[in-house]
């Protein structure tokens, strides 16, 4: 049995195409985004930044695991489920400020380089950003059974050297993360009271 319906009219093929077409380029204009970003503040609310909401923060006990024999561990750390991506944010007792930053650049780049000789260089720059100078560190290091892709901005937050180093060791997932990477760097704002 087949039923009729007399109250729907049938509809002009060109038309219906217009308004796809139409509805496509609208969908087109809309942002999106990879993956959903919540603000955080670090260093008694100087520094603001967004962060993909599939890195979870690690506990104080995790952190100091992780991290404890560094002679100046991270106050805050990040990781990706599997922990082949990690997010640190690291203060160093190091005075820094605007004038004082291509000289910490250079001094932190030739040390960076002594101790990662094979690495493959992408950025190693100073920039002018926030109102203030950033030391920019970009680079991979390939080896057997070994990789890491580093991403590490170098700036003054309350007159100290601080350290935002996005660390990938999984290069499966480098062009996702490294792209979040950058949208969460891109976001950083310094708070001034």
């Amino acid at each position: 049995m087949m039923i009729k319906l007399n109250f729907v009219k049938p509809i002009n093929t060109r038309i219906l195409m217009i308004l796809l077409a139409i509805f496509i380029s609208l969908l087109a204009t809309l942002p999106v985004k990879a993956s959903e970003m919540s603000q955080h503040q670090f260093f008694d609310k100087k520094l603001s930044i967004e962060l993909p909401n599939e890195l979870k923060q690690l506990s104080e006990k995790a952190l100091d695991k992780r991290y404890g024999k560094q002679s100046v561990p991270p106050s805050f750390a990040f990781s990706g489920g599997d922990n082949s991506i990690s997010f640190t944010f690291t203060q160093y007792p190091t005075p820094a400020n605007k004038g004082s930053m291509n000289k910490i650049h250079k001094s932190i780049s030739n040390m960076l380089r002594k101790a990662s000789g094979k690495a493959s260089w992408k950025k190693d720059k100073v920039y002018t950003r926030l109102g203030t100078k950033i030391a920019v560190y970009e680079y991979e290091v390939k080896g057997i059974g070994k990789y890491q892709y580093n991403l590490t901005y170098a700036l003054p937050v309350d007159g100290k050297l601080t350290f935002i180093s996005f660390i990938s060791t999984d290069k499966k997932y480098k062009n996702k993360w490294l792209s979040l990477a950058r949208e969460s760097l891109d976001s950083i704002q310094l708070i001034t009271l």
